[in-house]
Parts: C-alpha cells; structure tokens; sequence
C-alpha cells in the first residue's frame, strides 16, 4: 500500500511539472503584458526543467520506463526554450587574436562603484585600470555615472584617458546637476551617429545606437539596460535564504510582495523589449546588442530581442553562462547578440567582481561576403 502510493504521488509530481514545463514552450510567443503568469514561468523554467530530467533517471533507475515518457516529452515539446539555457562549448577554440578582428566588451558598471556598494576604497580605480588593460576596440557600460565639470566625478574622461579612446557615445537616462546617469558607448572605430530611443511606456529608459564605422562595414551597436525588480534587502534575503525576521505571517507578506514585483517588472520588460525588438529591425546595418536584460534566458524578453540574432554566449560559451554577481547564483541576465554578418570567433565572462555584474567579452570578425 505504501509502495503503491508512494509510485502515484511522485508519477503525479512528474505530470505536473511535465505540465508545467511544457506549457513554457508558449513563453517566446506570448508577452507577459497580456499574461502577466508568463513572465513568472520563465523564472520557473529551469527548476521545471531540471525537476523533469531527475524524473527521467528516477523513471530509469527504477525500470518504469513507460513513465519515462512524460518528462521526456516535455523536454521535447520545451526545447526551443529549454535549450538556451546552457552553453556546451567546453572544449571549442576562442580566438581572441586582433589581426582582422574587433574586440568588444559589455558591462554593468554599477556607477562604477559610486556610493561604494562594494565596500571598497579602490575599486573604482581599480575598474579603470581593468579597463586600460582590457581595452576593447568597442566599450559598451551600462549603469554608467558621470559627473559634471563643476561637481562629481569625470568618469568619461578617465576611461578615454585610460584606454585611448578616441570616441565615446553618452546616452543619459537620467540627469541633475551632480551629474548624467545612463549607457556609454566607447570605441576606437569612428562613431558616425547616434541616438537614444525611448523604449519604456511607463516610466524613463532609453535604448542607446551608435553607428559605427569599422574599416568599410558599418555595424548598428545598441547598448540597454532593461528594468530590474527592485528587490529590497530583505526580500532578497528571502529569496536566496527563505529566512525572515519574524514568523510565517512575514514569510506570507514577503512572498506577495516579491510575486507583485516580479509580475510588475516582467510585464514593464515585456513592453521594453517590443519597443527594442521594433526599433533594431529598422536598422539598415549589421547589429550587435548588448546590456542587462535583467531576465533570464527562459523569458519572453529574451526570444523578443534576440530574435533571428545570434547569442554569442551559445556560439562560443559553456554552463550556464552566470553573469550577476550577487546572492542570488548562477542567473544569466547579460547579453551579447548579434547578426549573421558578424562572426563570432571568441566569448567569456570575466570574473570581476568590481560591480554586482561580471563583464562580458567577444571578439568579432565581419564577413566577407555581403
């Protein structure tokens, strides 16, 4: 009896999330402004996916083999989705080499440290002389401080003093008179035009392009940061740890205020993202994407932007590609993408911890047919 019921309890947790996993295969079709529960599900995309692939050897171990089918099929039926999630080149080779190549980096600066989350002294300075050693041929930060002349810090002038750069792209989101709050853009190529796109229907964001000229291509470079959950520190203690301060009561209200954000905050990227996906196929050149997402790759916001591009992280990554360096582990929510024209030859993530993001690096090659 016991064994029997123990059989059926765990072939119903394998309908379930058999269910649940392959409802997920809607998320790339589906904006979470219309249905709000997508933007949850593609959170919960890669648990479902890791609970059906223990079903798949449980049912194995355990000679059920008819039962093998059901997670099995999920993982089928969810593949478009499920497949983006790891990257399998561990043994591919990385060709960082210059000649004939373009190197480029993304990375989230956090304000390159300015109200000294870090704990720090340095690490600003240290940020800078990352970069000096770095020094990419195209620089893209996000949540980028720099100060006026008069008042603040002069974070511009310091990296171009750094790392060389002859030309630099600012797109403030935000500005007051300590100083500008936004995305940069830094290049050695020559940066023809630029502009800043308003991508955001409830509030202040914009999507930055620049046109740059690299020997006879010219390549659309848009740089984005997409909007984040405002966790407080509590409710991101709750999340990694699942401790309060008090009782279950506070777990309760804690738990509807994270699911009210999520929910808020997934539908705002939702609304981003179609503005994003808008704007980058008007674009008459070769385009690479960069920035914070702020979403995982389960999500509609990633198959929206991403579109036909290619992610450079699958082309030349490996794991799970994590890229936000705080307590919530192994979330890849930063991004390179770009078109078939542009080459990938190498990919990786350094593992800085000067921000609450690692940076992101590639080098590019274009083709040579047009």
């Amino acid at each position: 009896m016991i064994r029997a019921l123990f059989k059926y309890s765990f072939l119903l947790l394998s309908i379930i999330s058999a269910v649940g996993l392959g409802i997920s295969r809607a998320i790339p079709n589906i904006n979470p402004f219309e249905q709000s529960i997508i933007g949850i599900l593609g959170l919960l995309t890669p648990v479902l996916a890791l609970i059906n692939l223990f079903f798949i050897f449980f049912w194995l171990i355990t000679r059920k083999y008819f039962f093998m089918l059901i997670p099995f099929s999920a993982i089928v039926i969810s593949w478009k989705v499920f497949s983006v999630l790891m990257g399998g080149h561990y043994f591919c080779t990385q060709d960082f080499s210059t000649p004939g190549h373009f190197s480029f980096a993304s990375y989230n600066v956090r304000l390159l440290d300015l109200y000294h989350w870090s704990g720090k002294p340095d690490t600003r300075n240290q940020m800078i002389d990352y970069f000096r050693k770095l020094n990419p041929s195209i620089l893209c930060l996000q949540e980028f401080y720099n100060g006026n002349d008069s008042v603040g810090i002069d974070n511009l002038r310091a990296i171009r003093e750094a790392c060389g750069y002859e030309y630099a792209a600012e797109c403030p989101v935000n500005e007051n008179k300590r100083g500008k709050w936004g995305h940069v853009i830094f290049s050695h190529y020559p940066i023809i035009d630029q502009q800043g796109h308003d991508i955001d229907a409830r509030g202040n964001n914009l999507l930055q392009q620049a046109d740059i000229l690299i020997n006879q291509d010219t390549i659309s470079v848009f740089n984005l940061h997409l909007k984040s959950n405002r966790f407080d520190a509590a409710e991101t203690q709750f999340v990694t740890t699942g401790e309060t301060k008090n009782n279950s009561k506070d777990a309760f209200s804690k738990t509807k205020a994270i699911y009210s954000k999520l929910e808020r905050s997934s539908i705002n990227r939702g609304l981003e993202a179609t503005q994003v996906s808008k704007l980058v196929s008007k674009s008459k050149h070769p385009v690479i994407i960069c920035g914070d997402l702020n979403d995982i790759p389960s999500s509609y916001v990633y198959f929206k932007i991403r579109n036909q591009l290619q992610d450079v992280f699958l082309k030349k990554g490996k794991g799970l590609g994590a890229t936000f360096n705080q307590r919530i582990p192994l979330l890849r929510i930063d991004y390179i993408f770009c078109s078939e024209k542009i080459h990938v030859k190498a990919f990786r993530i350094d593992p800085e911890t000067f921000s609450d993001h690692f940076p992101l690096i590639a080098n590019f090659e274009m083709s040579k047919y047009k």
